[in-house]
């Protein structure tokens, strides 16, 4: 059992010195620190925090959450439009990337399974995964 877990400790520090991973962790204290960014979030948080406390009146007031509800979709698109959120999302999707090849080569190996070659991990130009 030792090997397995020196062998598992070994796999997590690759991922984390990874470029995915370092990118990634860049690009979230980039997002952390943008003003544009935290003040949007910020905004979100309380007209979520608003929502909720709508929902659960006793009496809920249908207007104020359909309000609050398109005040935070668009606040959702403006975070997301935001070069350092885009940035952030980005970074996140080539990880999560990583992450998938990673989980498909274990569940191979697992499995018996030969491993599928030369999987990029952009399923769009792929006939599928067997």
């Amino acid at each position: 059992m030792g090997t397995v877990i020196d062998c598992a400790r070994a796999l997590g520090e690759a991922i984390v010195a990874s470029e995915e991973f370092q990118n990634m962790q860049k690009a979230e204290r980039a997002a952390t620190a943008d003003p544009a960014l935290a003040a949007a979030t910020g905004r979100y948080l309380e007209i979520k925090a608003e929502l909720d406390e709508h929902m659960h009146a006793p009496e809920p007031d249908a207007e104020a959450i359909a309000r609050c509800g398109m005040e935070m979709d668009e606040l959702q698109r403006q975070m997301n439009a935001m070069p350092a959120a885009e940035a952030m999302t980005e970074a996140r999707q080539r990880f999560s990337r990583l992450m998938t090849q990673v989980n498909r080569i274990l569940e191979s190996l697992i499995a018996g399974e030969p491993e599928q070659g030369g999987c990029t991990g952009n399923c769009a130009a792929c006939g599928g995964c067997k």
